[in-house]
């Protein structure tokens, strides 16, 4: 139970630190109205993080796990995918010099729209995000240290896992929300940067740990 936790913790973390459509809305927030206001789109964000973990594991992944073959290539997938992440974003930062333009996005009028709503559907409806969830919750379940968890306990253990995963992106969105807060010169390209160098580390740490399960688990 311990594990499935702290794993839920870690994956909720990772998935929100990329830079994206949703962390822009929150940073947007955060400048023009307050830190509450962007917490909440922090809380809407880590909510639908939580639901896909549910709806990707009851709708998709449930079936995947009944192959072993398929459960495999999707584990391979999954790692192939992670290791791309993470080298393309030291490629971006090592060898082609690019820094994270976010600052070009934060004039941009903020919406109206309820923030914790906004955040919700900002990070439900980003096709990268639901992708993401796909490939790598059934790589977890099946190829991770929680995979027993989940042999044994597959509703409880996946509730838990994905109420880990909305406080781990919760506190990534807490974190977040605490530099906004301190001002606007504190957003600037060089600690996105630092954010996607450690991102696209954990990346590929995370993607060769996933190829040692898989090929542990089929030899």
């Amino acid at each position: 139970m311990v594990n499935v936790i702290f794993s839920g913790l870690f994956y909720g973390f990772l998935i929100a630190l990329p830079v994206g459509p949703a962390n822009i809305e929150l940073i947007k927030r955060g400048l023009n109205a307050g830190f509450k206001e962007a917490f909440r789109v922090g809380i809407g964000v880590s909510l639908s993080d939580a639901v896909l973990c549910i709806l990707v594991y009851f709708g998709i992944v449930k079936i995947i796990l009944a192959s072993k073959i398929i459960n495999a290539l999707l584990g391979l997938s999954c790692s192939a995918l992670m290791i791309h992440f993470g080298v393309s974003g030291l490629r971006e930062i090592f060898v082609e010099k690019h820094k994270p333009d976010v600052l070009k996005y934060l004039d941009y009028k903020t919406s109206k729209r309820d923030p914790l709503l906004t955040g919700f559907m900002i990070n439900l409806s980003n096709p990268m995000v639901i992708g993401f969830w796909v490939v790598f919750l059934g790589a977890v379940t099946s190829y991770s240290d929680i995979q027993n968890y989940f042999f044994l306990h597959p509703s409880g253990g996946i509730f838990l896992f994905s109420f880990s995963v909305f406080a781990g992106s919760l506190g990534w969105a807490y974190i977040l929300c605490k530099i906004v807060e301190k001002g606007r010169k504190y957003i600037t390209n060089s600690i996105f940067e630092i954010i996607s160098f450690i991102c696209s580390g954990l990346f590929i740490i995370f993607g060769l740990a996933l190829i040692r399960g898989v090929i542990k688990t089929l030899f």
